[in-house]
Order: structure tokens, then sequence, then C-alpha cells
């Protein structure tokens, strides 16, 4: 099943996630990999509410998933270098690993050349950026407390710890991947942009020989507006758990708009 992950034909494996009963002892819960929209209003609260979770920046860093659907390495990975603020786009080109006697380092690409992929995050997100790099004396997007490297295991140990014995038990960032899959087919987004913006590998033979892939699509951007953090919709209407799912499906763009020069990413 391993050999299936690496080449980005299942995201994870389903075997790692059974957990056996040990005898004498209390069986472990099983991660939780999906999430709904409507609960976000709700584990944002608690999150901000969490003295450890706040000091472990976990209320900025689930925005970043619910934003990006990206895996936990690629948005650790993250430098200030790969935000365009001007363009509105991330450049997400590698992934946080530990490499035995090393530590933690980037590696230069993701999971799968699907992977390596400039998105349009949503602009709430990229909104909350600027208010980070303002702040932020690291060059890495979402640092440690010290301003090093996150690992990407600790990460995921945080969110099970400050979401124990609530209703979002067992919460796996992959949950905020499924979450992202799941708003942006409901918007109306093909299968070829969703695979984009998440960096899958093609969705089918017949997808990639007719359609452009790779290019960063605004479409993701305003499909994701509806999950942004509590406050107020750039229309003016109040975000709450109501995504409005009645409104007709996103008309797409007409004109996909091309990846930026690297050297012009990142204008500040």
């Amino acid at each position: 099943m391993k050999v299936f992950v690496r080449h980005d034909a299942i995201d994870t494996n389903p075997i790692a996630e059974v957990v056996l009963p040990t005898a004498g002892k209390k069986a472990a819960k099983r991660d939780r990999m999906k999430l709904e929209a409507t609960e976000l209003p709700g584990l944002r609260a608690h999150l901000r509410a969490d003295k450890k979770a706040v000091r472990r920046d976990l209320p900025d860093l689930i925005d970043g998933f619910a934003a990006l659907g990206c895996r936990t390495g690629e948005l650790l990975a993250l430098d200030w270098t790969k935000v365009d603020f001007a363009a509105g786009t991330i450049a997400i080109e590698g992934t946080v690993i530990r490499v035995k006697g090393v530590g933690l380092i980037i590696q230069p690409h993701t999971k799968s050349d699907a992977g390596m992929r400039t998105v349009m995050p949503p602009k709430w997100y990229m909104d909350m950026l600027k208010r980070r790099h303002v702040e932020s004396e690291s060059k890495w997007v979402y640092p440690t407390s010290t301003g090093t490297l996150r690992d990407p295991d600790n990460t995921r140990a945080h969110i099970r710890e400050a979401v124990s014995e609530t209703d979002w038990e067992g919460l796996h960032p992959y949950a905020f991947r499924h979450l992202v899959a799941t708003e942006l087919d409901e918007r109306g987004l093909t299968a070829r942009q969703i695979a984009d913006y998440l960096g899958h590998e093609d969705p089918s033979m017949t997808q990639d020989v007719y359609m452009n892939r790779g290019v960063p699509s605004s479409s993701a951007s305003e499909a994701l507006a509806g999950i942004q953090p509590e406050g107020r919709r750039e229309d003016g209407d109040k975000v709450g758990v109501d995504l409005e799912l009645d409104q007709p499906p996103l008309r797409l763009p007409a004109v996909l708009r091309p990846r930026q020069d690297s050297n012009l990413r990142h204008p500040l």
C-alpha cells in the first residue's frame, strides 16, 4: 500500500489507519478523515479559546489546511518567497521530511510531479498571510515558536491533542483535503481543476490529453471564499454555517491565469 501512496494512486494508506485491539488496554480511536464545512466555525472557536493551541499556532494552521487542502508537509514547507501577494498565488514546490542523522529538511519536490503546483487561494486566506508576514520574524510561513522548520508529525499530534475528547476527536489534516475537494466539486469546478488545486495525478488519460493543467485558476479561490473565518464576505453577507449551497454553480473563467515568474512572486 505504501507504493500506491508514494505514486499518488491513493492519498493515505488505509491499512495504517487500522487500530488493532490490545488486551487489557482501551482501543485507540481511529483518525477522523472527514470534516464538514458546517463544523469549521465551531472548530475555529474551540482552537482560539485554547491557550496551548494558540501558542502552537493551530488556528492559523487550520485555516491554511482549509484554504489550500494541501498535505501537511507541503504546508509546513512554505516560505515567504513562495507567496506572491500581487498575483494572489502560492507556489507549492516541496515538502518537509525528516532525514535520519540530519533532522528536518525541505525536500525540493512534492510527492508527485502533479504536486508541484501554483494555486490561487481564496482572498481571505491571502489577507491572513499578509498579516502573518508583517508580524513574522521567520522565513517560514508556519514556523515553530522559535522560528525554525516545523515537524509534520508533531503538528499532527498537536492537532489531535487539541481536539481530544471533543466532537472533532481524532481529526487528521487529510480531512481538510476531503473538505476542499467537496467544496470545489459542489461549486461546479471540473475534476481537472480540483486535481490541479490538490496536486493529484491526472483523473484520466482523456482529461490529461484534452485539458490544460498546472495553471492557477481563480475558480478555486472563489469557491473557497465561503469557508473563511467568521466575519463578512466581500459582498457584505455574513459568514456562518450557511454556505449558500442553493446558488447556481460557479461560472468558470474563460481564461486561466498563467503562472507568474518566480522572481516576481514576493513583492514585499
